[in-house]
């Protein structure tokens, strides 16, 4: 679209009212340079998700929500992964191995998500120590907190899901301990960030919430259901407790917890670039906060109905349900974090391939052609990509 020697078209943006490379979106700002119906505000861009092209910002994706680096050709690699761990949770629950169900509830996502992580560079793009000290504190405080509170939720962790509690007892195993445990599992975020981490990209602050709140759920899972390891290799349960073990444990659980902590992260580490810190600088930071602990009070309620008589299938249906809501506001927090946050140095003179749509475009803070914010790539890939910009080919091959 632009090279050195070309000047690339310009217009004002009728949001920003600056001067920015002809496209569909505005690079600096992001939003649309023509209005479109059904738009809604500005600020919000819904029709278009900022990580990934061509997608609503309402519409159902764990992938794109989940896995928010990574570009579509990625992306289904990790669905079909995550449609793998499904298979291998109905299947040892139809199975009645209850050892293989709680390794892969446990573990399932976790490994997929350390995966994500990898890919994207995250491993190379933030310091080894800081991923052992959030891991370390995830797994640490996990099973610390199932040892110390493992006697007081036997009845409602242990083989019968479900068994009923009055009173005192239900505000304790109910609230109380669900409380502590959720609080817990947003630490070591918090306290990678109160150790002043070299970069504050919202999607790093995502990527470390949503690995120690993983790292933390997958350690008392394991801790929790480890007495079903001795019940033998094939379990006398009825299938459909299983199943619902499965359900809850290693689909609803890891999904909520992951929403949860990488809402927080991603709020610890936004930050406002210079041209908008006067603009409601803690607006989005205080949305972002607000998702979060709405998941939190929403899968605290949770807690209720695990100690209580609901039947097993109508508790699986709430967990699923709370887990759609905590992607949804992952993925609107994300999208808002990404849209509002500072972006890198603009070199509009500059050609950059967009990793997302394929298109050569001004190196600018949003792709001009798909909208999608530039930060939605590891900043391994920017600067690959900025190290070796496209040239234009002349007709004689050069």
């Amino acid at each position: 679209m632009s090279t050195n020697d070309e000047q690339v078209p310009q217009m004002e943006c009728r949001v920003c009212r600056t001067d920015v490379p002809a496209g569909e979106y505005c690079g600096l700002c992001g939003c649309h340079l023509t209005p479109r119906p059904g738009e809604g505000p500005d600020w919000l861009r819904i029709r278009d998700f900022g990580a990934a092209p061509g997608e609503h910002l309402l519409q159902p994706s764990v992938a794109s929500s989940l896995f928010p680096h990574l570009p579509a050709r990625s992306r289904t690699v990790f669905r079909i992964g995550l449609a793998v761990v499904l298979v291998a949770l109905v299947g040892f629950a139809v199975l009645r191995l209850p050892g293989a169900l709680v390794t892969v509830a446990a573990l399932g996502f976790a490994f997929l998500f350390v995966l994500y992580v990898h890919e994207s560079d995250g491993f190379a793009d933030i310091p080894a120590r800081t991923w052992a000290l959030t891991g370390a504190l995830g797994v640490g405080l996990g099973v610390g907190w199932v040892l110390l509170t493992g006697a007081a939720v036997a009845r409602s962790y242990g083989i019968a899901l479900g068994a009923g509690v009055v009173g005192a007892r239900m505000l304790r195993d109910g609230i109380g301990i669900p409380l502590g445990g959720v609080i817990l599992m947003l630490v070591p975020a918090v306290i990678v960030r109160l150790l002043r981490p070299p970069t504050r990209e919202a999607l790093d602050g995502f990527m470390i919430g949503a690995l120690g709140a993983l790292s933390f759920t997958a350690a008392a899972t394991l801790t929790r259901l480890a007495p079903q390891f001795r019940t033998g290799m094939v379990s006398k349960r009825p299938m459909d407790s299983l199943l619902v073990e499965a359900g809850i444990r290693g689909v609803a659980v890891p999904l909520t917890a992951a929403a949860a902590g990488g809402l927080i992260g991603a709020a610890l580490w936004f930050t406002r670039p210079p041209s908008k810190e006067k603009q409601r600088p803690g607006l989005v930071r205080a949305l972002l906060v607000s998702f979060a602990v709405a998941v939190l009070a929403v899968y605290l309620g949770l807690g209720l109905i695990d100690v209580s008589h609901f039947p097993q299938v109508l508790m699986l249906a709430l967990y699923l349900a709370v887990a759609a809501v905590a992607l949804l506001l992952l993925r609107v927090g994300l999208h808002l974090a990404l849209l509002h946050e500072a972006h890198d140095e603009i070199q509009s003179d500059e050609p950059l391939l967009c990793p997302h749509c394929g298109h050569v475009v001004p190196d600018m803070a949003f792709c001009p052609a798909c909208g999608v914010a530039t930060r939605a790539s590891s900043r391994s890939s920017r600067t690959a990509r900025r190290d070796r910009r496209p040239a234009r080919e002349e007709p004689d091959g050069s």
